[in-house]
């Protein structure tokens, strides 16, 4: 009996060992990767590469009767794989997170790794107005299980599951923010609704686009602006580098007004969305696209319906009745929805 319990003992040790070391093992090689991922980080369009990564930056006032103002930026690290040609966006490595509101402060990493691109560490730092300083620190296994933690104190804001989910929504926004695999419906079949007459619809469109513009340059000099900034630079070695920039203009209640600009050696592209304040639909696009010293542009015109009821354009030879716009619009739309709704 002796001998059966000293053999149990023994073989209980050694299981601890073994653990033991594949733990330690595991965080050596989460420790390591990380290294690599900041040097990368750090060249990241450097020694004429071009840049890979997107920057999100979201400034919103909260309150127009209590000025808390809330900021955050979102930086994402990717690599690019040659797929049928086309330079294909991979799952981030690394994100960081910076958020302040009214002397609050954040500051948060996520690691994946860089094969199976799924999350092994996660790093927080809260700062409150009156300077209390929360740090926590997550290692997590090949099967997303938390085998490490470290704390400054007792007074924990996260846990392992928290920043698991973090780290989920901003892969899921990272895959809308490069339609990887994400497009929002347009609700084609829809009830129709009462249309106004086209004459009176143009000038409303007009009046409103008017409105848009003034309300976004004073927008633009404020000190609590409302808007959204995404900056995505891309594009493997073998093509030219290319950057677009994407603003979002929005109120209390929604979207107002959206623009973006591509820009390569190759293309040079502006888009514009304008919304109805009331339904939040898009009711005018305008795009412009440069290539190779030709300039084309494209207007479309909206009803209650969304059926376009005007296009002007340059180009004869192509025309789509704005449906590329609509559904570039609306997948900007659930970015924007997708960041107001998270909370943590």
């Amino acid at each position: 009996m002796r001998t059966i319990l000293v053999a149990f003992i023994c073989m209980m040790a050694l299981g601890t060992s073994q653990a033991q070391d594949q733990k330690a093992e595991r965080i050596k090689f989460i420790r390591s990767t990380y290294a690599k991922a900041k040097k990368q980080i750090e060249q990241n369009g450097k020694n004429g590469n071009s840049p890979k990564d997107m920057r999100l930056i979201i400034n919103r006032l909260e309150d127009e009767d209590i000025p808390l103002y809330d900021t955050e930026q979102l930086d994402f690290y990717f690599e690019e794989k040659d797929v049928d040609g086309l330079a294909t966006k991979q799952p981030p490595y690394f994100i960081a997170e910076n958020w302040g509101n009214h002397g609050h402060s954040r500051y948060r990493e996520v690691l994946l790794d860089p094969k199976t691109h799924q999350v092994i560490f996660c790093y927080m730092r809260g700062e409150t107005d009156a300077g209390f300083v929360v740090e926590s620190r997550y290692y997590y296994d090949a099967q997303g299980k938390c085998i490490e933690q470290k704390h400054n104190t007792e007074n924990s804001w996260t846990g392992p599951e928290t920043e698991l989910e973090n780290a989920g929504y901003y892969l899921r926004l990272f895959n809308m923010l490069t339609y990887n695999g994400y497009f929002t419906p347009l609700d084609l079949d829809k009830p129709k609704k009462p249309t106004t007459p086209k004459a009176e619809r143009l000038k409303h469109i007009r009046t409103l686009y008017s409105q848009a513009k003034d309300k976004m340059a004073a927008n633009d000099e404020s000190d609590m602006s409302n808007d959204l900034h995404i900056t995505t630079h891309d594009l493997g070695d073998n093509q030219p580098p290319r950057t677009i920039k994407t603003r979002i203009y929005f109120d209390k209640d929604g979207i107002y007004f959206i623009n973006q600009s591509s820009k390569s050696m190759r293309l040079d592209s502006y888009s514009e969305y304008l919304f109805e304040p009331k339904t939040k639909d898009l009711i005018f696009s305008y795009s412009r696209g440069a290539e190779e010293g030709e300039v084309y542009e494209w207007r479309y015109y909206f009803d209650e319906n969304g059926d376009c009821i005007e296009t002007k354009t340059n180009n004869t030879d192509e025309t789509d009745e704005g449906f590329y716009d609509k559904r570039a619009a609306k997948d900007l739309q659930a970015i924007f929805d997708m960041l107001n709704g998270h909370e943590e």
